[in-house]
Formats: structure tokens, sequence, C-alpha cells
């Protein structure tokens, strides 16, 4: 009896086997699908109620103003599908190990891309103290200028974001990654050292729109080549 107890009761049940790195690998993906969804839906219905920003600012801060619940919940899907990234840095980090044992990829990647994911959502939570201070009775033409937080803080973004995409281009190159995702990174990277210029000129945005957009579909990629592709178990 003590022995068939011990037998049946004493045998641990075998552990559910989990992929870490492709689990973080799937908020690549995530990240993307969600940033071009939430790109899409404010283009279509929230952005137009600001009008044109040749209007005057009184019509524009009232405009927003009226559209201020729009707004908000537009700001905060925005600042969840920001913040998916950082599931992704776990993959980062586990990938740019593997072919850099000194540990300098893998750390220069995973600080720069915390402060993407916190310097660009920032954005939205700034332009939802700036509805509260129109709420309360502050002139509504500040919602006018309040409009620049969007490009400026995705500008000052774009910095870190050059440093996130040098380091894992170095990588991906050690491992011996696809030319074309090599050669997309490198575009993305000089899209955004001269979109991130915003800063200085108004009239760099288009190309500081182009090469977010670019980043964003590149790390859909990026994630999508890890995910198909796990890594072994122990390293090589």
């Amino acid at each position: 009896m003590t022995a068939l107890q011990s037998t049946s009761a004493g045998t641990p049940a075998d552990p559910i086997p989990l992929d870490l790195g492709r689990t973080s690998a799937g908020f690549g993906l995530a990240f993307t699908l969600g940033q071009l969804l939430v790109m899409i839906c404010m283009t279509v219905f929230v952005l137009p109620h600001a009008g044109s920003p040749s209007d005057p600012a009184l019509d524009r801060g009232h405009r927003v103003l009226d559209a201020a619940d729009l707004y908000r919940a537009g700001n905060y899907a925005f600042m969840i599908s920001g913040t998916l990234l950082l599931g992704f840095l776990g993959a980062v980090q586990l990938r740019l190990r593997r072919v850099d044992g000194s540990g300098v990829l893998a750390t220069t990647a995973v600080v720069s891309g915390t402060l993407l994911v916190l310097i660009w959502p920032l954005g939205g939570l700034l332009h939802d103290v700036a509805l509260e201070t129109a709420r309360s009775g502050a002139d509504v033409r500040i919602l006018a200028g309040w409009d620049a937080v969007a490009p400026f803080s995705l500008a000052f973004s774009a910095l870190p974001r050059t440093f996130f995409i040098g380091a894992l281009l170095l990588g991906l190159r050690a491992a011996g990654a696809p030319t074309r995702l090599v050669g997309t990174g490198v575009v993305c990277l000089v899209l955004g050292v001269v979109g991130s210029a915003t800063l200085v000129s108004g009239a760099l945005f288009p190309v500081l729109a182009l090469g977010t957009l670019a980043f964003e579909l590149w790390v859909g990629a990026l994630a999508w080549h890890w995910w198909r592709r796990p890594l072994p178990e122990t390293a090589p």
C-alpha cells in the first residue's frame, strides 16, 4: 500500500513546454498590427474633427474640445499599442545575446527600445493634459498649439529608435539574416535620422511619418522572421 501510494502520488506532472522567445516575438507582431490599426482609426474617425491647420486657432480649439472623448479614447488606444513593444524586447535581448556574448548589443537595444516605448506614447498623455486644461476653463486656443505634441514626441522618439535599429542590424548581420531584412532596416534607420530633424523644421515631417510607418512594418517583418524560426534550447 505504501509503495503504491508513493508511486502514484510522488511522480510530478511534466511541465508544460513554453517557448518564451516565440511568445515575445508575437508581441512584435501585435505591436505592428496594433499601431497600424490605431493609425487608421485615428486618421478616419478622430483627426478630421480638428479641421485644417490653416483654420483659426479658436475654431480648431472648439472642434477638438467638442471631440475630446474621441481624442482621449484614441490616445489611450495609441498608448496601449505602443506599449506592446515592451513585450518584444525580450526576444530582442535573447537573440542579440546569442550573437554577442559581451551583451553590448542587447543592452543598447533594450535600453533604447524602452526609451522609445516611453517617449512615443507620452505624446498622447500630454495631449490628454491639454484637453483637461481646456475643459477646466482655459483658452481653447491652447488645443490648436498642442497638436504639435504628436509630431514633436514622435521626432524625439526617432533618436533612440536609431540606436534600437542599429543594434538590431548589427545582430542580424552577425546571425546571417536575410539581406532584404537587413537592407530595409538600413532604410528605416536613415529615414529616422532625417525625420528626427522635424524638431528643427516642420517641413521634414513627411519623412518622419514615412520612417515611422516603415519602422512599424520592419518590426513586424523581424518579429515574423523570429517567430517562424525559434532558437534551439542551447546556444551553439
